[in-house]
């Protein structure tokens, strides 16, 4: 330890009398250690932190398939026999997402809710931090109105107040007592500002449908020992039973996933993806930092030959070149830190949602140690290479030959060239990856959506069923709301819907006209519960017949609009117009074709269409009691001329107009629900390309450094050349053909790479971009060699300058 301490020190004394040289060294690795670190944040946070619940690893989430669709939400009643008759699980719990209002305390507000089962909170071994959980009679129809506060919502809206809990709010119009207030660490499958129990709306009609699927999801509690496959087997058997006496379950079948799988397995590829990056910039950083090494430690061959003539074996100075080396990745990591410290930051505003989710990103413990960690081994990584070259001495040669002699051997030179390779080939690789994902993301720009999203406003309202309680006033309030709007200066248009493009909406079965009622024939499309004039204010087109009008009513036949996906794969050749669809949302089971109109991309501008077919409702012909149900919650879409954000205070005003107690949320353009479908892949792009660039000038660098020690050495030798007649432009040909071919076999090794690991950048990629895209190729591929000749061209227009006279006389 002594010894190991006295060499610390006097790395560190031989560091600070070459301040350039270690300030250079020591930002490098910064650069490199720094972004590594802010990368790795998110890794730790999504991909290795457990989940924060007890025991994690025997949490898994129930979701049921069938053979058109692979993955569904739970049938509630499906889900009460799971929980009873499954023999693998500790218990079960179900939840879903929900909205309600808050009036009485402050501004009407749109919440954000849960709805829990009362075993949720003790299958993830989770108590709140104030009060208590569900009952089991607050969990079932008709019993007390309990909820929960998460500890977010407790904080903005009652100022933290302890003695909450007991005390009643008013949601949706009616009062619930506060029973608890959750811990400041809890997220679920999202955020939200209520819970409030599932069992309250079991007897709903689509609750009390095995053939419906109401967005529940079921979290379960394996028993110690029970495996994945061994509670996949007993659930299966208990949905054989149960198909046994129910038609609607015949094809449906359990699905169960770890639950932390579950939450990872949409951000795995692109976290991993960007990790992947960093680690080759952290890589080229390394080739950096040894470059410099290596020229270093030949201006320190004679020190080097001296020590070993006094008696240093060559371990000795090999570790002393290590621990100098280590010294340098330490410091850079110190510095590296501070880097990732802001980058965490910084990446904080563009971060896709889904990975706040799991919890914070943040610099811990695992963080901390893993900096630790590559701050040292990339020294050890960078040095060891110099370390092992400059101490192979020649004791004979010690005292014989002057310091720029010995910095001329030929094995330096190929080092210090391989590494320059290596540089360049990896930040070939890196372009090309950003390259192809800036070019996919530009083609999913160009994708037509199928409508026209520009200047439309749109905001979310939900009706409290206790001052909306029936069709007929429902329908009212949107009357005369979409009449208030429409009068609004500058407004074009504006209708309700439930259901909008990139926000969501409803599945709804439907055969053809004559087919038997079993579950072979059945179809899915995405349902929309649409207003008159919807389809004008979105701009989608019209190929034939009619949309719907202020005459669509419960009076009168059921009519249908269809996108033109459906028009074309079940009525192709024919005129879809007066055909019939069997549908399965009214209780007229037959509705009649009316219009088409086009399909609109409403899962995303790319990838494959869960649901390929679209129809459309007009909502007042529902039902009354579905009609209610549909209506009291929809989101209002206006048509403006101009900036649409700058119409939505006269919305607001327009909505307090018709009832002053009624919020409106999730104000935001049709635009902005675009950019956020995207959102994930254009994160993953931008810090790609940014990647990407600090991999080119790392790698430039290093040609530059490289090229500008060769002419150092080579001083002599240009200077006989331009004294026996040279022409400027031949010196600077020759060395910048020696950057030329150090570049071209880069580039073809990274081309290599390129090929083999761009495939598997597949999220990232549209449908119209191959992994193996020539003009990518080509374009990164020739900016590179032109950063890469200007950095070799430098050193090579210094050479001209040098005095044949002078450069003789020094030999």
């Amino acid at each position: 330890m002594i010894a190991l301490l006295r060499e610390l020190r006097f790395a560190a004394r031989v560091l600070a009398k070459s301040p350039s040289y270690t300030f250079v060294a020591v930002f490098t690795l910064a650069l490199g250690i720094g972004a590594n670190t802010a990368i790795f944040s998110t890794v730790n946070a999504v991909l290795l932190r457990p989940l924060p619940y007890e025991q994690p690893e025997r949490l898994v989430v129930l979701t049921e398939t069938q053979p058109k669709f692979e993955e569904m939400s739970v049938a509630y009643l499906n889900y009460v026999d799971y929980r009873q008759q499954s023999s693998t699980f500790v218990d079960m719990g179900a939840f879903n997402n929900a909205s309600v209002n808050i009036t009485g305390q402050g501004e009407p507000e749109r919440l954000k809710a849960q709805q829990f089962s009362q075993s949720v909170l003790p299958v993830l071994g989770v108590e709140p931090l104030l009060g208590r959980n569900f009952l089991a009679e607050e969990d079932r129809p008709h019993g007390p109105k309990a909820v929960i506060l998460t500890h977010g919502f407790w904080q903005r809206r009652f100022a933290g107040d302890p003695d909450i809990v007991g005390e009643p709010i008013t949601l949706d119009g009616a009062p619930w007592d506060v029973v608890g207030v959750m811990p400041p660490d809890f997220r679920f499958f999202g955020t939200s500002d209520v819970i409030i129990p599932i069992g309250l709306r079991a007897d709903d009609l689509n609750y009390q449908s095995r053939g419906s699927h109401p967005g529940i999801t079921v979290v379960g509690r394996l028993k110690p020992a029970v495996t994945i496959e061994q509670a996949t087997t007993d659930l299966r058997a208990v949905g054989d039973g149960l198909a046994k006496i129910h038609e609607q379950v015949q094809d449906t079948r359990a699905r169960l996933q770890d639950m932390h799988e579950d939450l990872v397995e949409d951000l795995r590829e692109g976290i991993l993806l960007l990790y992947g990056a960093v680690m080759f910039v952290l890589l080229i950083t390394a080739a950096n930092v040894a470059n410099l090494m290596l020229a270093r430690a030949m201006t320190r061959q004679k020190e080097m030959r001296i020590r070993a003539a006094l008696g240093s074996g060559r371990w000795r100075l090999i570790r002393q070149l290590l621990v100098e080396s280590s010294l340098l990745g330490l410091v850079g990591g110190a510095m590296g830190l501070l880097i990732a410290l802001w980058g965490v930051d910084l990446l904080a505003a563009a971060r896709p949602q889904a990975i706040e989710v799991l919890g914070p990103v943040e610099i811990d413990a695992p963080v901390l140690a893993y900096t630790l960690a590559v701050g040292l081994g990339t020294g050890l990584l960078f040095g060891l290479v110099p370390a092992i070259y400059a101490s192979r001495q020649d004791l004979a040669q010690a005292l014989k030959e002057a310091d720029h002699r010995a910095t001329a051997a030929g094995g330096h030179l190929r080092i210090r060239n391989l590494l320059v390779v290596f540089e360049v080939a990896l930040a070939l690789v890196l372009l090309v990856g950003a390259g192809l994902s800036l070019r996919g993301f530009a083609r999913l720009t160009d994708v037509d959506p199928g409508f026209e999203p520009g200047d439309i406003l749109t905001m979310e309202l939900s009706l409290p069923t206790a001052r909306y309680d029936t069709a007929t006033e429902v329908r009212r309030f949107w009357t005369e709301l979409e009449r208030r709007v429409a009068e609004i200066p500058g407004v074009v248009s504006a209708s309700a819907s439930s259901g909008l493009p990139f926000a969501g909406a409803s599945e709804s079965s439907f055969l053809l006209a004559g087919e038997p009622r079993v579950i072979a024939n059945t179809k899915m499309a995405v349902a929309y519960f649409v207003d008159a004039g919807y389809f004008e204010t979105l701009k989608i087109p019209l190929h034939a017949g009619r949309t719907f009008t202020t005459q669509d009513t419960t009076e009168t036949p059921l009519a249908l609009v269809i996108d033109q996906a459906l028009a074309d794969k079940f009525f192709p050749g024919q005129d879809p117009i007066g055909q019939q669809l069997q549908e399965g949302m009214t209780d007229k089971g037959v509705a009649e074709i009316v219009g088409v109109v086009g399909h609109v991309a409403h899962y995303g501008l790319d990838g494959p269409q869960r649901t390929q077919y679209q129809m459309y409702y007009a909502y007042r012909q529902l039902p009354e009691q579905i009609q209610a149900r549909v209506a009291s919650g929809m989101t209002l879409s206006v048509r403006t001329q101009g900036d649409p954000l700058g119409y939505a205070t006269q919305v607001r005003e327009a909505v307090t107009a018709v009832d002053p107690d009624q919020p409106v949320f999730a104000v935001q353009t049709l635009e902005q629900y675009i950019a956020d479908s995207v959102a994930p892949r254009r994160f993953t792009s931008a810090l790609l390309s940014v990647f990407a660039g600090l991999a080119l000038l790392l790698a430039a660098v290093g040609l530059y450094a490289t090229m500008a020690n060769s002419v150092a050495q080579r001083t002599h030798e240009l200077g006989v050349r331009m004294a026996l007649g040279a022409q400027p432009r031949h010196v600077v040909w020759l060395v910048v053909r020696q950057g030329l071919v150090l570049i071209v076999a880069g580039a073809a090794l990274g081309l290599v790479g390129a090929l083999a690991l761009t495939r598997l950048m597949t999220s990232l990629l549209t449908q119209q971009v191959s992994p193996t895209d020539p003009a990518t190729y080509f374009g990164v591929t020739l900016l590179l060699v032109v950063i890469g000749l200007l950095a070799a061209y430098v050193p090579a227009r210094r050479a001209t300058r040098i005095d044949p006279i002078g450069a003789l006389r020094q030999e």
